[in-house]
Order: C-alpha cells, then sequence, then structure tokens
C-alpha cells in the first residue's frame, strides 16, 4: 500500500470571526498563549476555539508559528505588548470571514498588564493600589518601571505577565 503524501498547505478551518496572529517565529507559539493568558480564555469562553500551527512553510521567516482564535478578538494593547517580543508579528482581526490586518507597534507606556521585576517596587506590594507602569526604552529593547526605575528586557515580558 502507497503512502499518501502530505501537501504543504496544512487544512485549517477558517474563521467567521476572531484573530488569526501570524508570523510568529517558529517554536514560539506557547509564549504568545501564555502573554495573552489564552487557558483564562478557555475558562471564560465556552464557545471560543484556539488552533496553533508551528513549523508552519514561511517565505519571509523560513518556518512560522500561526495562531488562530474563534470567536475572540485581542486587543489592540495586548497586541502590542506581543511586538515587543516578536516585532514581525501581524494580527488579523477577522470579521464575517473578511480579515482587517493590524500591524502592533511597540507601545511608548504600559500599564497594569506587567509585573516589576523587583520584589520591593510598590506595584508588588499587596496593600498598596498601584498599578505597574513601564516606559519603553525602544532602543534599548527594555522596559523600565515607572516606580522604581527597574529594568526589563522585551524578552523576558512573558515571565512577567500578570495573570
Amino acid at each position: 500500500m502507497a503512502e499518501k503524501s502530505v501537501g504543504e498547505n496544512m487544512l485549517v478551518r477558517k474563521i467567521e470571526e476572531g484573530t488569526v496572529i501570524d508570523h510568529i517565529p517558529d517554536w514560539k507559539a506557547e509564549t504568545v498563549e501564555k502573554v495573552l493568558r489564552l487557558d483564562r480564555l478557555a475558562r471564560m469562553q465556552a464557545d471560543t476555539s484556539v488552533a496553533i500551527l508551528q513549523n508552519v512553510k514561511s517565505g519571509s521567516l523560513g518556518r512560522k508559528d500561526i495562531v488562530k482564535i474563534d470567536r475572540w478578538l485581542v486587543d489592540e494593547k495586548d497586541a502590542d505588548i506581543l511586538c515587543l517580543i516578536f516585532p514581525k508579528i501581524t494580527i488579523n482581526y477577522v470579521n464575517d470571514w473578511k480579515a482587517a490586518k493590524y500591524k502592533p507597534k511597540v507601545p511608548d507606556v504600559i500599564e497594569g498588564r506587567i509585573r516589576c521585576p523587583e520584589l520591593l517596587c510598590i506595584t508588588n506590594a499587596e496593600r498598596e493600589p498601584v498599578v505597574p507602569r513601564f516606559l519603553t526604552l525602544k532602543r534599548d529593547r527594555m522596559l523600565q518601571c515607572y516606580y522604581c526605575d527597574s529594568l526589563l528586557e522585551f524578552d523576558a515580558v512573558p515571565d512577567h505577565v500578570r495573570s
């Protein structure tokens, strides 16, 4: 019996409404999942589904990952945080089967989504109602805490995402 050859294209159902995150470096989709807290999404919205495609052939990247989220739109602020880690990602918002591209950009300020790495920072004190705030040092690919001046490299952002 001859083996069937698998074509270059992967078949994944189109989505009527939702988000497609494209141009993620290969084998890095778990980082996107962590930053967007997709595990929480599964508990909050039962009708949402997520498809993660890894190591897909890409003309511009060689290989890439893709994340498709059915029935959920990624917030642009979250997309911009992803841009810190993966500068080449693109976001496609799908509505009524039609996609509209959004090119995330590195934000100047990030509030509330990232924990300060300095344990003694006022934003980490349970009794203080202070929202974490970071200024972006784009040239250095670092974030700087507004309150304690601690630095956080863009690549370390996934480990400091607030749940």
